[in-house]
């Protein structure tokens, strides 16, 4: 589920736990809006400080969810990684 979303950042929550995906907000036309994320920063849970790792499944995750959310405002999600 999608918390908050900012030019730099979304902010998701997955079940009790919380992670700050990076990325850059665009503006593809019209009223929406795109969002490239860098599936790479995804790397620990927040507080990053405790450094509790999110595992490949709950990276898969959160991407599907912020997709899901995206796609039903009919706006662009875009997907990078190295």
């Amino acid at each position: 589920m999608i918390l908050n979303i900012d030019r730099g950042h979304i902010w998701v929550r997955l079940e009790e736990k919380t992670a700050k995906v990076q990325g850059e907000m665009f503006f593809p036309g019209g009223d929406k809006m795109g969002f490239v994320i860098y599936a790479d920063t995804l790397d620990y849970w927040e507080p990053k400080e405790q450094r509790q790792k999110i595992s490949k499944d709950d990276v898969n995750r959160i991407i599907e969810d912020i997709k899901a959310d995206f796609s039903k405002g009919g706006h662009v999600l875009e997907i990078e990684s190295t």
